[in-house]
């Protein structure tokens, strides 16, 4: 199942100029994103607020322009675009994180579809809350999410044991008609 989603970087600056803040409709924030990163899966706060969570520990020293870049770098997978603005695509969660103070940054989740906001947290707060038994990207240790083979590993030992089931196949079907190497 698709969880679309979409992450944007802005300056904290910026939220601070509204009632809600943080926690406000993340469209009003559109002409000030450095970035609207769609990911066409995994939007929910467990896996895509982790990952986002896990990224900003990684990668909080920088400003929002230099966050956004090694964003689209590290969280690139075939089923990433790039939009002009979020209005422009269906997606039902939008994540922003917030720049500005490179000690202070915060993450928002705002759910299109309801019209509300899910949370705005600190990222140990994310992970604290949201993180389950998965196979998180490490971004600490400089994995990108297109490194990521994100089948699971019982699906790789089956195509590898398929492989070799080929493999043994073949060689029997040689092996009963006399065939040689």
């Amino acid at each position: 199942m698709s969880t679309r989603n979409l992450t944007m970087v802005v300056n904290r600056e910026h939220a601070e100029k509204t009632k809600l803040g943080f926690a406000d409709d993340p469209s009003l924030y559109s002409d000030y994103s450095y970035v609207n990163m769609y990911l066409h899966h995994d939007g929910y706060p467990e896996w895509q607020g982790v990952q986002l969570a896990n990224w900003c520990h990684a990668n909080s020293r920088q400003d929002g322009a230099a966050m956004a870049a090694k964003l689209v770098h590290d969280m690139y997978y075939d089923s990433c675009y790039l939009y002009q603005s979020p209005d422009r695509i269906d997606h039902q969660y939008t994540y922003v994180i917030w720049t500005g103070d490179s000690d202070d940054i915060w993450i928002s989740c705002y759910d299109q579809y309801s019209s509300r906001c899910v949370f705005v947290l600190k990222p140990e707060k994310i992970i604290s809350k949201y993180m389950e038994d998965m196979e998180y990207t490490d971004f600490a240790n400089g994995e990108k999410r297109c490194d990521r083979n994100y089948e699971s590993e019982k699906v790789q030992l089956s195509r590898k044991n398929a492989g070799k089931i080929i493999d043994i196949l073949t060689n029997s079907i040689y092996d009963a008609s006399g065939a040689t190497d």
